[in-house]
Order: C-alpha cells, then structure tokens, then sequence
C-alpha cells in the first residue's frame, strides 16, 4: 500500500466507521499496512469498528508494540472482541504486554461465553457507596476516566448492588445528602450469563441507558451500555451465535465467582489511594 497522504489520514480521523468499511475491501495485509502508519490514537476508532474476525486478522499482521498501543485505547469491550478471535498463545502473549487492568478486564470479558451480556459489558463501571455524600459523589463522577451512563450504581465494599441514582436526582440533591437517601431500587439488572440478543428487548431499556450486569448474590460485575450492546449485536456472526451457550457455562461461572469472593475476603484491606483510577476497578 503506498504511504498514507494527508486526505486519507484526515479522513481516518474524521469518520473511522467509514475507513473502516472501506478497508474491510482490501486484504488484511493491505488495511493492516494503513493502520501501523497511523498513531495509535487514530488507528484504535477504525479497530473498533471493524468487524471481529477481519479485525484479528489485520491485529494478527501488526508488530506486538503495536497491537498493544492500540488494544489500550480501544477499551476493553472493543478489544475482547478482537482477542476473543485470536488464537489462545497469541492471547496470552497480546495480554502479557498490557498494564495489569487492562489485562485483567480483557480477561474476563473473553472469559464469558460469546454472545453473552458479560462479553460485551463495560467491566469498570463506577460504583459508588451509599453513605458517600452527595458532594464527594459529584467529585468522584467528574473525576471519573471511563464511560459514564445516565444513571450511577450505589454498591457496598463488597460490590453488593444497593440502588441507582439517575445524573438529575444527583445534581439536584442536596451536597450533604448520603446516596442511599436519594437512590431508588434496582428495578432492573441484567445476568452476565443473559443472551445480548435477548436483554436487547428488555423494559429495563425504557427507563436508563446503561443497566447494572450482576452474578450471583446481586453483586455488580460490570455495565450494559445500549450504544455497546449495539455494537455487539452488529458484529457479523452476533445474530447465528446459539442462545443456550450460556447455560452450558453457568454452573462454570457461579462457582468461580463464588472462590474469587473467597479469596477477596481472605485479603487484607488496603487504603484507599487519592487520584488513581483502581479505585473504580476493585
């Protein structure tokens, strides 16, 4: 492929869905040369909107430095679509390279059975404390680095789901209120072992943007946002996948989640520390 000139990289940048259908066109070796010569910053948005397993094919051709650059800013739930295509050595050596949360988080969303919420959920939702004020939880969404929905999650120190809390109800309380004064019950979570194609049609939908992903005991796993529902359910093979795959992993699931809350507790606590994003991760 010849270099990139300035037309073809600025509209790479300005409409990456577009790039992306056009170099689903060409050989993975082609599309693949056309990525490595833009920054990771622009190559991750084509990335994320190329189908999965062309996606691997072209990640399958890029330098390991590379691949690792663009993985981390394509998030987690993009990219464990990616991965999931990849064969199991070339997983593990891609995950080796990235930062522990990143690793961590791709790891368990490849972990679910495709086509589950749980492989397509966001895995760093923010979780606040109920008896957080109303201020500190204002401070903490502003501070927040990763993708907020219309409404926040209120769950203890062990991820027990509380309640909700819409964007308006926080802004318009009052600053010393605790959360669970304002919160309203979860009207509506979803399994991590659920079909994505079935909570498409859920009710939960007419209310929020984003719904609460549990295991079992209602503990908080992660985050449905519609627009990354979307996205999972237009990847090419989402519609044939079997809906029954979940249950085949389900006894798997609860008995792995039931050993890492195990362990979790057998931990001992560590202070929290200021400013550092791993607090919304634990």
């Amino acid at each position: 492929m010849p270099e990139i000139n300035g037309l073809s990289r600025a509209f790479a940048e300005a409409h990456p869905a577009d790039a992306a259908r056009v170099l689903e066109g060409l050989s993975a070796a082609d599309t693949a040369a056309f990525v490595a010569a833009l920054a990771p910053q622009l190559a991750a948005p084509i990335l994320r909107h190329l189908g999965p397993p062309y996606g691997a094919r072209v990640i399958g051709q890029l330098e390991e430095g590379q691949v690792a650059a663009v993985i981390q800013i394509m998030g987690p739930q993009a990219a464990a679509r990616v991965v999931q295509q990849l064969p199991a050595e070339r997983q593990l050596q891609l995950l080796a390279r990235l930062p522990v949360g990143t690793s961590i988080a791709i790891r368990l969303l490849v972990g679910y059975p495709k086509g589950t919420c749980g492989a397509c959920m966001d895995p760093w939702p923010l979780a606040l404390a109920p008896e957080m004020p109303v201020a500190e939880a204002l401070e903490q969404t502003r501070k927040f680095d990763g993708e907020l929905g219309d409404c926040l999650f209120v769950a203890n120190g062990q991820r027990r789901l509380f309640g909700v809390v819409s964007l308006g109800e926080l802004v318009r309380a009052g600053s010393r209120e605790p959360l669970s004064a304002i919160m309203r019950p979860v009207a509506h979570t979803v399994s991590a072992l659920a079909s994505a194609a079935l909570i498409a049609a859920d009710p939960g939908w007419d209310e929020f943007h984003v719904l609460p992903v549990v295991e079992r005991e209602n503990r908080l796993v992660g985050a449905l946002h519609r627009r990354g529902l979307s996205a999972a359910l237009a990847a090419p093979d989402a519609r044939s996948r079997p809906h029954l795959a979940a249950g085949v992993f389900a006894a798997y699931w609860q008995t792995l989640s039931a050993l890492t809350e195990v362990v979790i507790g057998a931990l001992p606590p560590v202070p929290p520390v200021a400013g550092e994003r791993r607090n919304n991760e634990r």
